[in-house]
Formats: C-alpha cells, sequence, structure tokens
C-alpha cells in the first residue's frame, strides 16, 4: 500500500528520473555529488527500492508532457534551520503546506494537488507563499513551466523524501515538530491536498488591513507590514526611497521622512534619512533585489506585474536555471522566461550566438548588453549550476553525440546493404573482407547515410576524426583500373569500441543521498 499511495502522490515526468550519488559535504552542511538522468519509466521496484533504502534514493520531475504538475515543493537550502519556527509560521497563517526535512537538513515545503493544473499556475503561487513566509530567492519546483522533450532536456528533478522510510532522516515534520511515520505523512497529504480552485484562491493579504506601498514591489510591501527592523534600515529606506521616486516624483523627499518613521522600527535617525536622500538624488536608481532585507521577500514575477516594480526593459527577462547535460559534447538547458532553450558551447560564449537560438527557438530577440555584462551573467549561472544539486546531469555513453555516430557507423557497416565485392563500393555500399576482418567504404557514402538518418552534428573533419580514433586510416584502393579513396575500418565483428557507461553506485549498504 505504502509503494501505490507514494508513488500516486509524486507522479510526474514519466519517462525519465534522477538518481544521486553524494560524493561529499559542503562546511555548510549541504551534499554534493553527482547527478545522472534515468531514461526509464519508474517501476514498482524502483519505488521499492527508494522507501526500503536497499535500492537507489530518486528524484522526480514534478511536470509532465503537457506542462501540467500535481505538486510544487519551496527548496529551502538554510542551514542551521529552525524547522519548527517555520512550521509554526505556515500554520499560524494556514497555508495548507506539507514540510519535509531535505537531505543535507533544509526543508521542501510540499503543496499538493488532487488534479493536474498548469505547472506556471504552480509556479506563480510557490513564488507568492515563499516571498511572503520570507524564503523569495529560494528555488521553486517545477523549475520550468513547459520541457522540451524533443532536444532531450527533461527539467529539473527533486529529491523526494522518504528514502529508507523507517530509518532515514529525509521525513514530513507534525505539526509539534516531530518526524512523522510515512503513514502520517499520508495523512499530512490527505488533510492539505487542493484542489487547483482552491489554490489559486490561496492568499496572505488580509482585506480588511490596507496594502501599503500600492503598486509596488512586494518584497516591500511585506517588509512595510511588519516593519524594517535593525540591520536592514538603509538598504531598506534607500529601496522605500526607490519606490517613491517612481511613484511620487515630486514629494518623495518629504514622504520618504513619513516612511521612515511609519515602516523602519526604530526609525533612522533625520541625517541618516538625509544620507539616503541624497544618494537617491545622484541618479535614477533601481531596486536592490539582490541585497537584504528585500532578497529574502524577492518575487520578480510579481513585481515586473507593478506599476512601480521592476521594470522589465532595464532588467530584460528572466534567465535562470543553466543544466548541462555532460554529454561529448556537451549540450546545455537555459531557462529563459521559464521556457527552456537548447544551447551548445559556443552559444554560451557568443551572445550573439545566443540570440540566434532565441530567435530560431523561442521567437524571442533578447536585448544585447555589454560584453562584460554578458560574461559576468555567464559566470554567475555556470558558477550558480556548479552549486545547484542536480544542474550537472552524467548521460550514458550512447545519448551522447558521439554515441550515437558509433551507432550509426555500425549500423552502416553491418546492418546497411552489404557489397558482395569490392567493385560495389561503387554502389555507395560499404564492403567486408572477411579474410582480412577490414570494412572499407568511401567517406562521401557515410556522409550520406548519416544525413539520411538526420545526423547533422559533425562535419567532414570531425567525421574523419572520429573515424581515426575507431582504429580507421585513409587509404587508396584500386577498383577497375582506378584509384578510388577509402576509409579502412577493423570490421566490427572483431574489435570493439569501448563505450562507458556512468557509474550510478552499485554498493546498496551506502546513502546515496
Amino acid at each position: 500500500m505504502s509503494v501505490e499511495k507514494f508513488s500516486s502522490i509524486f507522479v510526474g515526468l514519466d519517462k525519465a528520473y534522477g538518481v544521486y550519488k553524494i560524493e561529499k559535504a559542503n562546511t555548510n552542511g549541504k551534499h554534493v555529488g553527482k547527478a545522472t538522468l534515468v531514461n526509464k519509466e519508474r517501476t514498482k521496484k524502483v519505488w521499492e527500492g527508494h522507501l526500503s533504502g536497499k535500492g537507489m534514493a530518486i528524484g522526480i520531475v514534478p511536470i509532465n508532457k503537457d506542462s501540467q504538475c500535481k505538486w510544487g515543493c519551496i527548496d529551502i537550502d538554510e542551514y542551521p534551520l529552525d524547522h519548527k519556527k517555520l512550521l509554526d509560521k505556515i500554520r499560524e497563517v494556514e497555508l495548507p503546506l506539507v514540510m519535509c526535512r531535505s537531505k543535507s537538513g533544509g526543508a521542501h515545503v510540499f503543496l499538493f494537488c488532487k488534479d493536474w493544473m498548469s505547472a506556471k499556475d504552480m509556479q506563480d503561487k510557490l513564488k507568492y507563499i515563499a516571498a511572503n513566509l520570507g524564503y523569495g530567492g529560494c528555488e521553486i519546483f517545477p523549475k520550468q513551466i513547459t520541457l522540451n522533450l524533443e532536444r532531450g532536456d527533461v527539467g529539473n528533478w527533486l529529491n523526494l523524501p522518504y528514502f529508507d522510510a523507517e530509518d532515514g532522516l529525509r521525513y514530513a515534520f507534525l505539526d509539534d515538530g516531530s518526524a512523522a511515520t510515512i503513514n502520517q505523512f499520508f495523512e499530512l497529504y490527505d488533510k492539505y491536498v487542493q484542489t487547483p480552485e482552491q489554490i489559486q484562491a490561496i492568499t496572505l493579504d488580509k482585506p480588511e488591513v490596507s496594502i501599503p506601498l500600492k503598486d509596488g514591489p512586494p518584497c516591500l510591501q511585506s517588509l512595510c507590514k511588519s516593519k524594517i527592523g535593525e540591520g536592514g534600515r538603509n538598504n531598506g529606506l534607500f529601496n522605500l526611497g526607490v519606490y517613491l521616486r517612481k511613484a511620487k516624483s515630486d514629494t518623495w523627499e518629504t514622504d520618504i521622512q513619513r516612511y521612515n518613521m511609519d515602516y523602519v522600527d526604530p526609525p533612522l535617525p533625520l541625517n541618516e534619512v538625509n544620507l539616503v536622500a541624497k544618494q537617491l538624488e545622484k541618479k535614477e536608481y533601481a531596486y536592490k533585489c539582490k541585497d537584504a532585507p528585500i532578497k529574502d521577500y524577492c518575487n520578480q514575477d510579481l513585481c515586473r506585474t507593478r506599476k512601480y516594480g521592476i521594470d522589465p526593459v532595464l532588467s530584460g527577462s528572466r534567465i535562470a536555471n543553466l543544466r548541462k547535460y555532460n554529454s561529448q559534447p556537451p549540450i546545455w538547458f537555459l531557462d529563459i522566461d521559464g521556457k527552456p532553450l537548447e544551447l551548445d558551447t559556443e552559444a554560451l560564449m557568443s551572445q550573439t550566438a545566443f540570440q540566434k537560438c532565441c530567435i530560431d527557438q523561442l521567437n524571442y530577440m533578447p536585448r544585447s548588453v555589454g560584453k562584460q555584462s554578458w560574461e559576468s551573467r555567464i559566470n554567475f549561472l555556470l558558477n550558480e549550476m556548479n552549486t545547484t544539486e542536480g544542474s550537472v546531469i552524467e548521460v550514458s555513453q550512447d545519448a551522447s553525440v558521439s554515441g550515437q555516430f558509433y551507432d550509426y557507423l555500425e549500423e552502416f557497416c553491418t546492418s546497411f546493404q552489404q557489397a558482395t565485392n569490392r567493385e560495389e563500393i561503387l554502389l555507395k555500399r560499404p564492403y567486408t573482407d572477411s579474410d582480412a576482418n577490414t570494412t572499407f567504404f568511401r567517406l562521401k557514402d557515410f556522409e550520406n547515410f548519416l544525413r539520411q538518418n538526420k545526423f547533422f552534428e559533425y562535419k567532414s573533419h570531425k567525421i574523419a576524426q572520429r573515424l581515426r580514433e575507431a582504429n580507421g586510416k585513409a587509404t587508396q584502393i584500386k577498383i577497375k583500373n582506378k584509384a578510388v579513396r577509402v576509409w579502412e575500418l577493423p570490421a566490427f565483428g572483431n574489435r570493439d569500441i569501448v563505450i562507458d557507461t556512468p557509474d550510478l553506485g552499485g554498493d546498496e549498504s551506502e546513502v546515496p543521498f
């Protein structure tokens, strides 16, 4: 019963799932390791292995092929985290959430839905909730609002709770802060699961209380409700000043003093308020979204809809969540406003190539930025990718470009219509000399075979390089008294091309998460 119930709750993309092998723990306690994609449907045995702890701990992509999901999660990576305090806050505002301990000691805060709902609606609601809870900078699952399955991208998966359900540490929390058994988790699910309509109706705004900073950033609205305290007063007042310059350009200099009294606790001295005002006089400032105290309440998507929020023309599209499929050569995916964009390494290095990919795949042309700004942005994404679990994905060799090439090479030499003698090489067929255990073919005939199979990744020089790596050599043979240039390879029945497979971890006693 546990397996069936658990698997019915954590439904998502059927065609693939993730596994993760821990290699070390950072000084902050977060585990890091190697993520591997398994391009198979999950069987009952896979689920049983997860729950028993005798198999691999698995991760699920919450969004399905139709861009819908039945669950979402706020991934809070804060160490150490006071789980009871966070849970009390969730219950105080009556949010229908289930909180679980993550493998590294953070929190996975789940929102469950009875029926399939739009991934975008789920994502938007979780961003709204996270910002109001003070965790606006946290990762939200689903990370994508649609998938690019045709290009091989399955998006991001989340590691599930209850690996080794009896003795593991990834459990849900009961309201008293104690660990919930898996059956108690099912009871929590049944209690808090919502309909799509109920999820859409979730709000943390009390209608009888006037909302401060009408049409302003949601982060400042949240902070002003409880007042900006010690440690964030100067930065907080500066951001309030940015809002006032946008919303009340004629009176902002006097209004900033009133805002200091109304929304800062304790208020800043007059001389410090004047210093902030002088900073704002110098030029048209933007909100400091990356700095405290507003970063923890940030909800950029919602902010862009506000009249006095982030200026979409200045900030551009939301470019985030870089991930790498570690094939040869690597394939990259980057989310543009939640939609996956496939890139090669050149498109990461060249802004022009990146823009071309956006036009080809998304019918969208992002604005250009300076070379230094572009390189800084890409470096930030790469650093974030290296520290984000599951963003570097190991794939099996046969799923890589080079693996596909060798598969086509073997098919051409063994399954394609074979020449019965050397003369038939001129009929565009490969010929295998069984005595010499050698196969001969013309490069242009093999290239034509690749094109017929829609393999366009390698040009002629790259194909020649791969043939040499397969112990082939370019030579000439005489056919009908004419020298013909061919490639000579060891026959496939008598040679081995070694294709490495990823190590998924074979020690069942090792906890891979």
